[in-house]
């Protein structure tokens, strides 16, 4: 039996866009920072090349924004 857990991967500008309610991308860098996430990744740079963006796990992501978000917005 395969138990592989298939992992979503998002960066900051993901979550901010995904998450509700709604965060903006310095909130996002907050609660990342608060929860003491750490990337899992780097997403590959687009056709201009670039530095490469750091990916999150979306659970962990989702998770943390459930716990801590209603503080972040509160402030």
């Amino acid at each position: 039996m395969n138990l592989d857990r298939r992992i979503e991967l998002w960066t900051v500008e993901d979550a901010a866009r995904e998450l509700h309610p709604e965060m903006t991308v310095q909130q996002i860098r907050a609660l990342i920072t608060i929860a003491g996430l750490k990337p899992v990744g780097k997403k590959p740079p687009g056709p201009y090349g670039g530095r490469p963006a750091a990916v999150y796990d979306g659970e962990q992501l989702r998770h943390a924004h459930a716990v801590i978000a209603p503080l972040l917005i509160a402030a």
